[in-house]
């Protein structure tokens, strides 16, 4: 059975439901007491800050992170009335937070680092290959598509709570510039050491991507994990931060790499070569570099979740080992030239594996924007309709897709982004300790939060 359109006043969901916080003469329109209701949204041990590793390092640097309520107790509708305290700083919406300068500058030095980087390769090739310069491009296009491929997908992924763009691209820079140039040189250097010291050409060839490789490579790449911490914290929340900026820090490793392995192939087997390198690195072990590193992300993710940053940077080199591992036995197994049927065959399970964790952590990252927002709820800052509406998949199209019918869908787009950056911020809050900085982000939020609200009434009225 449909259900019945609309009426025009705005006052339904698409559904047939009242929309959050419809005045109270609405039929089924929500109404309260004089306190929040409350209800329990939960604490999975996922979120759960209150045990702490037994370290005075990782002690709690500022006190208990506390909601403050409302100044007075919830109306009949959070949309039709507001308490005194939102009322006076809502008036103005308050700006949104913007990227830092200090992110702004790492992005343009990463940038030109990138056409240095890229600068010299091209001049390598013009310098000591036999073909034509013209070819280098060529490697490079090829090169960029598997690049697409992984940002396209990372940033499908990342729908829920979408990283700002600049750091996304800080993560492909640092890759392609810092990663891939400096491993480049270490990686010459160590192979040289070896070679020095056994005076074997096989041993060179041999430690070379099987131990030094995924140190090297994995801790030069896990190094844009922590410039992007320590840029960034608001935006590296949990598992999902790490795990989009780690594939996109393998992503951009993986670029510049390639374009050296194609041109390899170019000089040894002409355009065949090319297309052969392309084929087995750039379509069957494309996500090689961006799993490695993502599996470092999901880990320093997780613990800056739920035991604050101090313990973040504490835990990146642990976090570094699973990478390395996998790494290492992808260059192992190519070394010892294990079929490539059970060798691509590994790297299929291993990609499976990693689409059903990037599953998990989608579903994850909204179940956390529940429970955080279910905090504000029981405090009166929120409606626990509101918390449907802006915390499920469901309730979002729901809401963009009423808010379209009264003309304020960018509206509605904007309270869900920031009321999922208001949640990821209150379980920062919870890990870090109330730091003053932090605290104020929260209060900021909140007034958006409101002004976002008082507009989406405006355009209902």
């Amino acid at each position: 059975m449909t259900q019945p359109p609309p009426p025009r006043n705005g006052q339904y969901m698409p559904n047939g439901r009242p929309r959050p916080g419809a005045p109270a003469a609405a039929p089924g329109a929500p109404s309260f007491q004089s306190q929040p209701r409350y209800i329990d949204y939960g604490n999975p041990r996922a979120y759960d800050t209150s045990v702490r590793p037994a370290s005075g390092l990782t002690a709690a640097r500022f006190a208990p992170a506390q909601i403050q309520r409302p100044d007075q107790a919830q109306p009949q509708s959070a949309w039709s009335t507001q308490t005194r305290r939102v009322q006076e700083v809502a008036q103005t919406a308050a700006k949104a937070p913007a990227v830092s300068i200090l992110v702004w500058l790492a992005l343009v030095v990463l940038g030109l680092l990138v056409l240095l980087v890229l600068g010299y390769f091209f001049l390598e090739f013009v310098l000591t290959a036999s073909s034509s310069p013209a070819w280098w491009p060529v490697t490079a296009f090829l090169a960029g598509l598997s690049l697409l491929v992984i940002a396209g997908i990372m940033i499908l992924a990342d729908r829920w709570d979408p990283q700002p763009l600049p750091l996304l691209i800080i993560a492909v820079f640092w890759g392609a510039a810092i990663a891939a140039g400096v491993s480049y040189v270490l990686n010459t250097l160590n192979g040289l050491l070896v070679y020095l010291a056994t005076g074997s050409e096989q041993a060179a060839e041999f430690a070379g991507p099987v131990i030094s490789a995924p140190l090297v490579e994995e801790t030069t790449k896990g190094l844009g994990l922590l410039l992007l911490l320590l840029l960034a914290r608001r935006y590296f929340n949990g598992p999902m931060d790490g795990l989009i900026y780690g594939a996109l820090l393998g992503g951009g490793f993986a670029f510049t790499e390639n374009i050296i392995y194609y041109t390899r192939g170019l000089e040894g087997a002409g355009a065949a070569g090319v297309l052969v390198s392309f084929f087995f690195r750039g379509v069957l072990g494309i996500f090689g570099h961006a799993i490695y590193t993502a599996t470092t992300g999901i880990i320093v993710g997780f613990v800056v979740r739920k035991w604050g940053s101090i313990m973040g940077f504490l835990v990146f080199l642990p976090a570094l080992i699973p990478g390395m591992l996998m790494h290492a036995a992808w260059n192992l197994s190519a070394t010892l030239d294990v079929p490539l049927l059970l060798m691509y065959g590994g790297q299929g399970l291993l990609v499976l594996l990693a689409m059903v964790v990037l599953g998990v952590l989608i579903w994850d990252e909204s179940r956390l924007t529940r429970v955080r927002l279910g905090d504000y709820a029981n405090q009166g800052w929120l409606t626990h309709e509101e918390v449907d509406m802006l915390a499920t998949w469901k309730g979002r199209r729901e809401g963009k897709r009423w808010a379209g019918q009264i003309g304020a869908k960018p509206v509605m787009k904007r309270f869900i982004r920031e009321s999922a950056d208001l949640a990821s911020i209150r379980q920062r809050l919870l890990a870090d300790g109330a730091n003053p900085k932090v605290v104020a982000t929260e209060q900021n939020l909140l007034q958006r939060l409101t002004a976002n609200r008082q507009e989406l009434l405006a355009h209902a009225r």
